[in-house]
């Protein structure tokens, strides 16, 4: 008899499938992503039909549970629309940036990002941007610039601020043309903010509304007509100094 002791064979348990993760559901997360390369490929060309429903079905072999799934995921991230009708399809949507800048801001407020982080990170990218625009600045950036002033002179005289009285940080990021400047100083803006005057601010920049000490809403008026003298002036080297002075003096409000 053979004495040798027998290795049992030793089997991982099976994964526990997730409800949410279901065969169904995996094909139509990779039917979304199919589609978004496609659409990345085709150079992202907004309102185009890319394809019917039954053309769609055709093409990519699924069932009508995955694809409109698919199509669901891809409407909830901005990237497609499915018009009904005659002429209809999938149609190319335009993303909106403030919807990717919020979902950024409560993942990074997930994330307990914290003031001196916050703040390290605005420095850099906000002193970058400061001296795009005043390296680019024209006639339409001007206009753009003045009219973020004049709407924070309603707060002027008063001693309640909302949001929207940090726009003006997020209008300087337009100017430089970079795109992922103005994304992420949008995020960055939004948290601090929201640190301001408290969450509600990610949610509604109108909806939350602070008490401030006297002057101080002139005060921050003052500086962004400071800054964006230098800008309009083309002085790069004056506009990052004051913009960061004034960074400062917010991280300090914080406790960064």
């Amino acid at each position: 008899m053979d004495s040798t002791p027998q290795t049992a064979t030793v089997r991982a348990p099976a994964a526990p499938r997730r409800p949410d993760r279901g065969p169904s559901r995996k094909l139509a997360e990779l039917t979304c992503e199919k589609l978004e390369m496609r659409i990345i490929e085709m150079d992202w060309p907004v309102g185009k039909v890319i394809g019917s429903e039954a053309e769609l079905l055709a093409e990519y072999g699924v069932s009508r549970a995955a694809l409109r799934e698919a199509i669901r995921l891809l409407e909830h991230h901005n990237v497609a629309n499915m018009r009904r009708g005659p002429g209809g399809g999938l149609v190319v949507a335009e993303p909106d940036p403030d919807a990717m800048a919020h979902a950024a801001a409560v993942y990074l407020r997930y994330r307990k990002v914290n003031p001196p982080e916050l703040f390290e990170t605005r420095t850099a990218l906000e002193l970058a941007a400061v001296r795009s625009a005043a390296e680019h600045i024209d006639e339409a950036g001007i206009a753009r610039l003045r009219t973020a002033l004049s709407r924070e002179t309603r707060f002027l005289g008063g001693d309640e601020s909302d949001a929207t009285i940090h726009d003006f940080h997020v209008v300087v990021a337009e100017l430089t043309g970079n795109a992922s400047l103005h994304l992420f100083i949008n995020v960055l803006t939004q948290l601090s903010a929201a640190r301001f005057l408290g969450t509600a601010a990610l949610f509604d920049k109108q909806a939350a509304r602070r008490a401030s000490p006297p002057g101080e809403i002139a005060e921050a008026h003052r500086v962004h007509q400071a800054i964006a003298d230098a800008i309009i002036a083309g002085d790069a080297s004056l506009a990052q100094h004051r913009m960061l002075k004034h960074l400062n003096t917010l991280a300090t409000a914080l406790g960064a």
